[in-house]
């Protein structure tokens, strides 16, 4: 049996590592796209307005347009929200932008930024305070020992002008959570009459609503031209005519200001809670809908809008620090690249990716940088390296998001052995501030032969000397992550799992189980080691330890009730239970 196991542990140990020979992971060295790899990281503003609900369905509109006046932009972004949040055009990126543009949501955005008052003139006043709060305390030392002074971050803010974006929202198929739990019970009753298996409805914890949201995103475009004719043919002087202010009024408010096509996102959003304690109105739950809606869009939007990934330098490598936190709405765990910049034989610039860092704790900064020098104390975001080489001072970190999910696929030997997936995920957002803390779901099946004469439970057959299995399982839990070296992690993890065991031969399974299984609960508790292979897939190592917390139970097809064998499961299936020893291979997403 042992050698068996060592042969089948050897074969998916040499298929994991062809998998991971075939994986289509970036290299560590990667040219990036000119002109983006000198860029500096700016604060962009956002707009964000709903596509008009009502026209095509009216259950929720008006719960959707209240929602809107209640919507949180992200803290990376400048504020940009207008008194108009709903748009009518057809659902389409073309339709839409003209729709935005007749509508002149982009002089409403100059607008915004210009304090235009109600006489039609415009002061610098939002342009300044943003300039000073995109500015870092390095700026503004630099800025104040200038003749030109705090006034030159100030003016700085008009270049935060052509990073202004509008997110249009489209909501489509909006549901109950009742309506989503009958899906899934539908689904459920599906493929249990498909297998002919027992058919377990969904638990309704929740309650709520669930929706695909669309965000169509847009930019400011021709800024050039549209800033020399705002200047010399819109702004409204203290020494201007009556004549000369109604023309200029005029001329803004005729203007084509334009807008441009960046990207289409989608997502799937939920605002619900659970069927106890103090419940949320409607409202509420359509308020957390909108806001949830933009905060996915905005993540997924990230990896295909440049200009939303955060920059940085690396300030400090003892610990990993750099001068970024709450105003560019950093999270636990959130991933960055380091790069460093060299030189190819060609005198062609690259970034060269040196590591991956995670956040492990964030600064406060959400406020005007104050001019600290840097031998002062200041507030810092802290990371944690996860991959990669050394990392030095000055190198450059970007923001690089990632599902936060990780796939392993491997081997057990031991209790609960066989050919395993685990699929996990942070489980930090939203939930806690610890670094590397997963849940975790995984399933196991394997075969094997056991003698069931020794069990007590039957009396002697020789049917039962070497009867056959199929065993199946799965298991659930938690897992707290640390990373001693930047290449290797360790992680501690327990949960609770179930197996089942299956007669090979229908004609046994009929005669002793009355054509069931048998099954058992457990908890388990283990430990792991994951060495990178690449900076997202690692060679993984453990042990596990599994503990009864039953006997043997018989369950039988379509019939909701189990019954105790009276006998432990490690009595029918020795070395099922215990210690195991499991190897594998992790791909993270």
């Amino acid at each position: 049996m042992l050698l068996s196991n060592m042969n089948r542990l050897f074969l998916i140990v040499s298929l994991l590592f062809v998998l991971v020979a075939l994986s289509k992971s970036a290299t560590g060295q990667a040219l990036v796209n000119e002109p983006d790899y000198l860029r500096e990281y700016d604060r962009n503003s956002l707009t964000v307005l709903m596509l008009d609900y009502n026209s095509r369905h009216n259950n929720y509109g008006s719960c959707l347009r209240k929602a809107m006046y209640k919507l949180a932009v992200p803290s990376k972004f400048d504020n940009n929200m207008l008194s108009t949040r709903v748009v009518n055009s057809a659902d389409n990126s073309d339709n839409i932008r003209q729709a935005l543009e007749s509508s002149k949501i982009p002089n409403d955005i100059f607008s915004k930024w210009f304090s235009r008052g109600a006489d039609g003139s415009f002061n610098m006043s939002v342009i300044h305070e943003r300039g000073l709060y995109n500015a870092t305390d390095a700026d503004v030392i630099e800025a104040s020992a200038s003749k030109v002074g705090l006034a030159k971050l100030q003016d700085a803010g008009e270049s935060l002008i052509g990073r202004s974006y509008v997110m249009v929202l489209s909501f489509r198929n909006i549901k109950t959570m009742e309506q989503y739990y009958d899906e899934l019970d539908a689904n459920r009753k599906s493929v249990a009459d498909l297998f002919n298996t027992k058919y377990i409805p969904v638990a309704r914890t929740k309650n709520g609503y669930r929706a695909d949201v669309v965000g169509y995103i847009y930019k400011l475009s021709n800024l050039s031209a549209s800033m020399d004719d705002f200047y010399s043919n819109m702004w409204i002087f203290d020494e201007d005519s009556k004549e000369d202010r109604s023309r200029k009024i005029n001329a803004f408010d005729n203007a084509n200001f334009n807008l441009e096509y960046v990207t289409t996102v989608i997502r799937t959003v939920e605002a619900s809670q659970l069927n106890v304690g103090q419940q949320k109105s409607q409202e509420d739950l359509f308020v957390d809908l909108a806001n949830a809606s933009v905060e996915g869009l905005v993540y997924e939007s990230e990896a295909k809008v440049e200009a939303w990934k955060v920059v940085t330098a690396l300030y400090d490598t003892h610990p990993l620090r750099a001068k970024i936190g709450t105003k560019e709405n950093l999270n636990v765990d959130d991933r960055y690249f380091v790069y460093e910049y060299r030189m190819n034989k060609d005198n062609q610039v690259y970034a060269d990716r040196r590591g991956v860092v995670r956040v492990k704790k964030v600064a406060s900064n959400s406020q005007v940088a104050q001019g600290q020098s840097d031998n002062d104390a200041q507030q810092m975001s802290s990371f944690y390296q996860v991959a990669g080489h050394r990392l030095e001072p000055g190198m450059f970190m970007e923001q690089n998001n990632d599902r936060g999910l990780g796939v392993t696929f491997g081997y057990a030997t031991g209790a609960q052995s066989g050919v395993f997936i685990n699929i996990e995920a942070m489980a930090n957002n939203g939930i806690s501030n610890t670094t590397q803390l997963k849940g975790f779901l995984a399933g196991h099946i394997d075969f094997g032969n056991y003698n069931l004469n020794d069990c007590g439970l039957f009396q002697y057959d020789s049917d039962l000397e070497d009867a056959s299995f199929c065993f199946f399982g799965g298991e659930f839990g938690f897992s707290k992550g640390f990373f001693p070296l930047r290449n290797v992690a360790l992680s501690a993890h327990g949960g609770f799992a179930i197996e089942f065991a299956d007669f090979a031969k229908t004609d046994l399974s009929k005669e002793y189980f009355e054509g069931g299984m048998v099954d058992c609960l457990f908890s388990f508790v283990g430990v792991q080691m994951a060495i990178n292979l690449k900076y997202n897939v690692q060679l993984i190592g453990g042990m596990n330890y599994y503990v009864q917390l039953e006997n043997a139970m018989l369950t039988k097809k379509n019939d909701e009730d189990e019954k105790s064998l009276g006998v432990t499961y490690s009595s029918m299936f020795d070395g099922r239970v215990g210690a195991n020893i499991n190897l594998g291979v992790r791909i993270q997403f």
